[in-house]
């Protein structure tokens, strides 16, 4: 089905580019040993270590009114090199 989510490391404050969100994003990408991830997946595994650990409380959700019917965005993992 369509998708259209976002994962946001918060609501409408400035984040720097070596933050948290972006610590425990990579983090979890890269831990990840499935061949496919929903987004929804992977927002549940970092959104904890992100609030205990930072100031801002990210976000997860569909983006109104762009044609969203339901379905989640899925990561696929690559062969490590």
């Amino acid at each position: 089905m369509p998708s259209r989510k976002a994962i946001t490391s918060g609501t409408l404050k400035t984040v720097p580019d070596q933050s948290i969100f972006l610590e425990y994003l990579l983090k979890k990408l890269n831990e990840n040993d499935k061949k496919y991830l929903p987004a929804e997946k992977l927002f549940s595994t970092m959104k904890t270590g992100i609030i205990n650990n930072g100031d801002n409380i990210p976000q997860y959700g569909t983006i109104q009114k762009t044609g969203d019917e339901g379905g989640d965005f899925i990561f696929k993992r690559r062969a490590k090199k």
